[in-house]
């Protein structure tokens, strides 16, 4: 599946490659005997198509969502819901984000539906978790933009009817911990059912033959080899450009990636791998967006990341299945 290499001295990237091509290999479908056989494959490589037991109660997830739209708590009334729109697939569809006083973010602005599990937030996996991503967002220049989070805090303590809210869920009341939970259950029940969904629960006629077609071509280039799972990815982290330099590719400098984040030359144009439900929604690509149709995401993909140059019609074959890993977004991805 994956092209030969110059033989470089180990290291961890390379040992991460080497287990990265063993497992492509391991995926490779080669014409099934029967449709239960694909759908077997793809069950052992994406899982049941079952959605993870939620964590959090929906009285938590309603607080989460008043605050997510809440235009009092930051400084220029920027809130979550700027970047997280229901008409961009839970994206905003800008190249970078635009925050509070039209701070320029840095990268791509990821959908927030279907987003549990992954290993970690942000493309470079700084942020621990969602309530981690919640709580720094509270002082981040290109989201709320509060000096600290005690000045945040205090906004949020002097609306009677936030404050009221959280009295009555929390013993502690209004806490940057607290904040975290409520955003984090929000985002959690963000959840929807795919057609892909549905043909991994076992509902065979779920996808039509195009569509398991594009499943196969999918496999079989290499794809699954980092994006699987119920998210197609969300669970490693992989350099941006195994076996080519993406920057020849995108029109955009280097960024270090990862790298900015831990210090290691070895994270350097590392990322997480990002999921991709609902990517047919999300344009444009990439961590910095510079790419802007899909059709042209994937053909880039497969040479950098695989050294494969795709033809047309399995270029199509890959878009027809992701369009069947998408769904319409939740009614909750909206004002309350």
């Amino acid at each position: 599946m994956i092209p030969t290499i110059r033989r470089v001295a180990a290291t961890p990237f390379t040992v991460g490659l080497m287990a990265f091509a063993a497992l492509s290999a391991m995926l490779s479908v080669s014409a099934p005997a029967s449709a239960d056989a694909l759908q077997q494959q793809a069950q052992a490589v994406f899982g049941s198509g079952e959605a993870p037991p939620r964590q959090s109660s929906a009285v938590e997830a309603a607080l989460g969502r008043v605050l997510f739209f809440d235009t009092r708590i930051g400084r220029d009334g920027t809130n979550c819901g700027t970047c997280h729109e229901q008409s961009k697939g839970g994206a905003d569809g800008r190249k970078t984000a635009l925050g509070a006083f039209g701070r320029q973010g840095k990268r791509n602005t990821p959908t927030i539906v279907d987003i549990v599990p992954q290993i970690s937030m942000h493309w470079t996996g700084d942020r621990e978790s969602l309530a981690d991503q919640a709580i720094r967002a509270l002082t981040a220049p290109p989201a709320y933009a509060h000096a600290s989070a005690d000045e945040a805090l205090a906004v949020i303590k002097a609306l009677p009817d936030l404050n009221e809210r959280f009295n009555a869920l929390y013993d502690d009341g209004v806490t940057a911990a607290n904040w975290g939970k409520a955003l984090s259950a929000y985002q959690e029940h963000l959840v929807t059912t795919s057609a892909f969904d549905r043909y991994l629960q076992g509902d065979a006629q779920a996808l039509n033959t195009a569509q398991k077609e594009g499943l196969k071509t999918f496999i079989n280039t290499g794809c699954a080899g980092c994006h699987n799972g119920r998210l197609l990815g969300g669970t490693s982290y992989q350099k941006f450009g195994i076996v080519a330099d993406y920057t020849q590719y995108i029109g955009s400098q280097e960024d270090i990636g990862r790298m900015a984040f831990t210090g290691k030359e070895s994270d350097r144009r590392v990322f997480k791998v990002p999921p991709l439900r609902h990517v047919v929604q999300t344009a444009p690509y990439f961590h910095d967006g510079s790419v802007a149709e899909l059709k042209d995401a994937i053909d880039i993909m497969a040479k950098v990341q695989l050294g494969r140059t795709l033809s047309d019609d399995d270029n199509q074959a890959i878009q027809t299945f992701l369009q069947a890993v998408t769904a319409p977004m939740p009614a909750e991805l909206q004002r309350p």
